[in-house]
């Protein structure tokens, strides 16, 4: 996502399309960015095989601000590492957002 917001929408050196178009697909779906996701016949189900970013959503956004502070993201991460609870994007904008009231006594 910091990467798109930057325009760049190419696949880093250390993976595929395929695996970047799968991390696209959970954007969209956890409601980060818009955009669509082509899929190709596989044996099981279909896999995504390629991607097409439009934008990055409101939520994106406030996912992008509240992570970009390195030690803002480190003390997130090793709070969830603590309890064992999975890093998805609803508790993490929960917990940033708590974070944040407390800090300013709210």
């Amino acid at each position: 996502m910091l990467r798109f917001e930057h325009g760049d929408v190419s696949v880093p050196e250390s993976r595929t399309k395929q695996e970047v178009a799968y991390h696209v697909k959970q954007m969209i779906e956890g409601g980060l960015v818009e955009g669509e996701v082509v899929m190709a016949p596989s044996p099981g189900k279909p896999a995504p095989r390629d991607y097409f970013l439009k934008d990055i959503t409101w939520k994106g956004h406030d996912f992008i601000k509240l992570v970009r502070e390195d030690t803002v993201w480190h003390r997130t991460k090793e709070h969830f590492k603590s309890k064992a609870v999975p890093l998805t994007v609803d508790p993490i904008l929960e917990f940033l957002k708590s974070q944040g009231r407390a800090a300013l006594g709210l």
